[in-house]
């Protein structure tokens, strides 16, 4: 949910139109690496972040934000 995070941030900052750059361009730009050119898209509606993830039968990972409704997903 990384993506998700940065877009609330960037959204609630007033900032979305930052987002591509920040996420996409600016990392690679400043390292002199070629830019992805896939693409990704980000759909503006609430859903609930799981409270864990399963990992193996015994253990589970609990992820930032578990629990709570973000405004922004990644279409799969």
């Amino acid at each position: 949910a990384a993506i998700e995070l940065y877009a609330e941030a960037f959204d609630k900052a007033g900032a979305l139109d930052k987002l591509e750059g920040f996420a996409s361009f600016y990392g690679a730009d400043f390292y002199q690496l070629p830019r992805n050119t896939q693409q990704i898209t980000l759909e503006k509606t609430d859903w609930q972040v799981p409270e864990y993830y399963p990992v193996t039968e015994k253990e589970q990972l609990t992820p930032l934000k578990a629990g709570e409704i973000l405004h922004w997903k990644l279409q799969a």
